[in-house]
């Protein structure tokens, strides 16, 4: 079947681009807005402040905030009407029911017909280069001199009974609209001076940005009056233009890119001249020279809007009835008269020499130049259009697909005459082929004019493919609803990559062949083929990789996505990154409804939803319209945003951020309030935070607005802020707070010390109870052992030393009745003799039980009894020197130092000839020493010392006595002395060392 087609049949005429659309943001009274917005203006801050019938406020481009008076002030009025910065950064604010107030540096003055001030509502104040105030109000005109207010009148040459404007030019002329005529006062002049420009009451006027004076009213409607000066205060043709109000203006403001934004006097709308320089005759705002009106169906808050300005950032705000609006230039653009009702339909497609091809329900367009050429027309049912590798057009019907070649349009029927609703996909392959996947069917091919059924070799993939696009070496590439996707090569070799192999995005629904690689878009991110590589960045990473329909790579390298969260671009240098570096995340800042994108992408139709055309425009459709954007574009907003800390609160209590915040002691808990200005796009400002002293790096506290700490110990901590616009240009400055946290009583260092003190003294009294716990038990049990050994000592000499020495009785009776020559008496007196050395040897052995020295003075006193008993058994002379301080001993250490001086003693005795002893037993500051000097023959050392060579043991078992004490003993020997010297540590007196075995 063949359709008749039309070849170029009309054009739709120049301008078919819009180049930037309109953004406008509103903010309502259920926002947070007050309302019966009079006056606006910025400060130099760059808040944005409000003049209102409910009071003054301050926007960040978030929040709203009331003026709060200094304590013990309010203003003189609720209902505001004018405003104005100063240079020096105080503002005047001036009242529907007359007078004037100035706030600056935290201070409120007032100022009413008493100070000086004209009476009436209060229109505008001006300032002069001088800094001079003038305020213009509907009852007279006033000037400020720095004190008070004077009402200007004849004296100045000012004869009007009201001021409907005042502004100040560049040259420091004041130019006001009084009442029915134009008048001016040249800088240093005293008097104002006519112009021959007529007037109606309620005029208001502007400078544009090339300095040329606007003036509207009710005579003349908004116009220019170009050339006026005051050097030549003459306007030619003034008195002929129109008498018309129809773009009568309350307000005007011209914004950075000149153009003029106003509020229409008496309809309350809004209007926009994008190109003020070029009106048409006669030189007046008309119909044709109004760009765009905004009124309450197109979103405008309130078909009430008086005020007008420009920000420093470009954005046109309105103020009305019921909130506040701002617009700015977006840089997406769009259509003329290619409006929503084709949204449904639309479809773009560019041809082998890179034209862009627009289709809607019933037409298609090849866009050339900046205009609109119709190809086809009355086509039913419209859904998109694509051209396969032999350059032929293709359109696909909701019930048939058209094939367009040689002027022609003919009908192609899917297998089994279905709709061309069924199609998934429909994709060029080789020249002579076009691949489709049809609903019910799977995939097929058309080659040769017909359709052939083509079925994959390899499992895996689940249900049909959802598209398809073929690379530039030739392998068709395949996505599924599944996940997966699949390549052909020429040769018909399948490879499968899944999320085994790298690819994770979802369900696909587009592929593109690009530059750097083949791109797969899915429902949860983006993959690429490069290299024999599959890679995929997904949405977990990415959020705003989701939902992507079409992609574009620029002949520049850089990336365009069309996805659910509008417009992503990704630098060639940033995709690179992406891929190789897990860890990278880009500041991918979408294309969205901030920049004039209406909708998301389109989801669900058969071929990509993102071309480019051949001057390098990226064409995207949504689900509600086609926009475009030059690929170059570059963000325009340079200005880092103002921060500020705005509030602190802790424990309760909201304390000033202005200077060091000094909380309360123990106050570790707190909220930090900060802003950002950014008015342009206030949702994209972003933030990073630091709290030097807590935070370790940079906390990413993206679009909110409040940072909270807990537990914080006491010290001084500062906090940092830092934001970035909606360009991703920070502030690296930012703003900083400093706070001081005071310790409790418990937590000052004093209170501190003190604690350790205590819990050190507690310590020690708890290490002094356990050593006098452990002294008192061994001492417990040392006096048990002397009992037990007491008892029996006592049993020993009780019974066994009685028994064996009634024995020795016995056997002396009977020797003595043996002649001494028998020979029994030998053997009797030998048995005699064993017994005597064993009742001596027990006696010893008794005494040594009996022996009981726990402290220093019992060893002394032992010590001396010990050399009084050998003196009086010997004619050896003795000298004892005992200078000990008491304290408590081990039993068997006290045994043991007895011991050794007994053996010093006794060998002084038997074996040194000795004449003259000297025994000495001192205590020190760290030690016990006990020695014993006599003045005999002296000793061999090397061989006294062998008890191996000798056979005596007496040395070496001091010698083992010492050292099992801990203690140091030594002997020195010479012709006529010898001394023994024991030196005991004083902290082994109640610790035994470990002994070694005697043998």
């Amino acid at each position: 079947m063949a359709l008749a087609a039309a070849g170029v049949a009309r054009a739709e005429g120049p301008g078919a681009l819009l180049p930037g659309t309109v953004v406008h943001q509103a903010w309502m009274t259920r926002d947070g807005a007050p309302p019966a917005n009079i006056a606006l203006a910025q400060a130099p801050d760059g808040y944005l402040w409000l003049g209102s019938g409910t009071g003054l406020y301050r926007f960040d481009g978030v929040t709203f905030s009331r003026y709060a008076p200094p304590a013990g002030q309010h203003l003189p009025s609720a209902n505001i009407t004018a405003l104005k910065f100063t240079a020096r950064g105080g503002l005047w604010v001036g009242f529907y029911d007359g007078g004037a107030a100035y706030i600056a540096d935290g201070a409120l003055h007032a100022y009413d017909v008493a100070d000086g001030f004209p009476p009436g509502w209060v229109l505008v104040f001006a300032e002069g280069p001088g800094g001079d105030m003038w305020a213009a109000t509907s009852q007279g005109l006033g000037r400020f001199d720095g004190a008070r207010w004077h009402k200007v009148g004849g004296d100045w040459g000012y004869v009007a009974d009201r001021a409907d404007w005042a502004l100040f030019d560049g040259a420091g002329t004041l130019w006001v609209a009084a009442v029915n005529k134009l008048v001016y006062l040249p800088r240093g002049a005293t008097a104002f001076r006519p112009t021959n420009v007529a007037l109606a009451p309620g005029a208001t006027l502007a400078f544009d940005n090339k300095g040329t004076l606007w003036v509207s009213d009710r005579l003349h409607g908004t116009r220019p009056l170009p050339g006026l000066s005051d050097e030549h205060p003459t306007l030619t043709g003034a008195a002929s233009l129109p008498v018309t109000d129809a773009h009568s203006a309350l307000r005007m403001a011209f914004d950075q890119e000149g153009g003029l934004w106003a509020t229409g006097l008496g309809t309350g709308k809004v209007f926009h001249v994008a190109d003020p320089d070029h009106l048409e005759p006669p030189g007046i705002v008309t119909d044709s020279s109004v760009s765009n009106t905004f009124t309450a169906p197109q979103g405008l808050t309130s078909n009430t809007a008086t005020p007008v300005i420009v920000d420093r950032e470009g954005n046109a705000w309105v103020g009305t009835a019921s909130g506040i609006d701002s617009y700015h230039k977006g840089p997406v653009g769009a259509l003329r008269d290619f409006g929503p009702e084709a949204r449904l339909h639309t479809s773009v497609a560019h041809d082998a020499h890179g034209q862009l091809w627009i289709s809607n329900q019933e037409t298609v367009y090849r866009l050339q130049g900046d205009d609109l050429v119709t190809v086809l027309a009355d086509v039913p049912d419209i859904l998109s259009i694509l051209f396969d590798a032999d350059g032929v057009l293709w359109v696909m019907g909701y019930h048939d697909i058209y094939r367009y070649r040689d002027g022609h349009l003919e009908t192609v029927p899917l297998p089994n005459g279905l709709y061309g609703s069924r199609l998934k996909f429909l994709a060029a392959g080789a020249p002579g082929e076009l691949w489709a996947s049809i609903e019910g069917l799977g995939v097929h091919r058309f080659r040769h004019d017909r359709w052939e059924t083509w079925s994959a070799h390899t499992s895996g993939a689940k249900g049909y493919p959802t598209t398809g696009a073929m690379a530039a070496d030739g392998t068709f590439w395949l996505g599924y609803a599944g996940g997966e996707v699949l390549s052909v090569d020429r040769s018909g070799r399948e490879v499968l990559y899944d999320q085994h192999n790298g690819a994770d995005i979802g369900s696909v629904a587009t592929v593109t062949a690009g530059t750097s690689g083949v791109f797969f878009g899915g429902s949860t991110g983006l993959a690429r083929y490069r290299e024999g590589r599959m890679q995929s960045l997904t949405d977990r990473d990415f959020p705003a990789l989701m939902g992507i329909t079409g992609i574009v790579q620029a002949t520049n390298g850089d990336l365009w996505i069309n996805g659910g969260h509008g417009a992503l671009r990704f630098t060639a240098a940033e995709l690179e990154t992406a891929f190789s570096d897990p860890h990278y995340r880009p500041q991918v800042g979408p294309f969205d409804f901030r920049d004039g994108i209406q909708g998301i992408a389109r989801q669900g139709q058969p071929v990509p939803s993102m071309r480019e055309d051949d001057s390098g425009r990226i064409w995207l459709v949504t689900n509600e319209g086609l926009y475009w954007l030059d690929a170059s574009v570059q963000r325009r907003n340079t200005n880092p945003p103002p921060v500020y800390v705005t509030g602190v609160q802790a424990g309760g209590r909201v304390l000033d951020p202005a200077s060091t915040v000094r909380l309360s002691a123990g106050d570790g808990s707190l909220q930090i309030d900060y802003a950002a200005v950014g008015l342009t796009s206030p949702s994209r400002v972003r933030f990073r935070y630091r709290l030097d002293g807590e935070d370790k790096d940079w906390v990413d506290a993206g679009t909110r607005r409040q940072a909270y700490y807990t537990n914080l110990s006491p010290g001084t901590y500062h906090f940092n802020v830092i934001a970035s616009n909606d360009d991703g240009v920070w502030n690296e400055r930012g703003a900083s707070l400093a706070i001081d946290i005071p310790p409790r009583f418990y937590q000052a260092p004093w209170f501190i010390a003190l604690e350790v003190l205590a819990v050190l003294a507690l310590v020690a009294i708890a290490y002094g109870w356990r050593i006098r716990s452990v002294s008192r038990a061994v001492r417990l049990q040392s006096e048990a052992r002397h009992e037990e050994r007491e008892r029996i000592a006592r049993e020993l000499h009780d019974t066994l030393l009685q028994a064996i020495y009634g024995i020795m009785l016995r056997f002396q009776a009977v020797a003595a009745a043996i002649p001494k020559d028998d020979p029994l008496q030998e053997g009797i007196q030998s048995t005699l003799k064993v017994a005597s050395d064993f009742i001596v040897e027990g006696r010893d052995r008794v005494r040594e039980l009996r022996t009981n020295i726990t402290s220093l003075g019992k060893l002394g006193s032992a010590v001396e009894e010990l050399a009084r008993l050998l003196e009086k058994a010997s004619q050896v002379e003795i000298t004892i020197d005992v200078r000990i301080v008491d304290q408590d001993m081990d039993p068997t250490v006290g045994e043991d130092v007895l011991a050794i001086c007994r053996e010093s003693l006794v060998n002084a005795f038997r074996h040194a000839t000795a004449k003259h002893i000297v025994l000495r037993l001192v205590t020190t500051r760290r030690a016990l020493e006990l020695t014993t000097t006599d003045d005999g023959i002296g000793m061999r050392l090397a061989t006294e010392d062998d008890p191996e060579e000798t056979g005596h043991w007496g040395i070496a078992g001091m010698r083992e006595r010492a050292a099992g004490l801990g203690a140091m003993l030594s002997i020195r020997s010479a012709a006529g002395s010898t001394t023994v010297a024991l030196t005991l540590p004083l902290r082994c007196l109640r610790r035994r060392g470990i002994r070694s075995t005697r043998v």
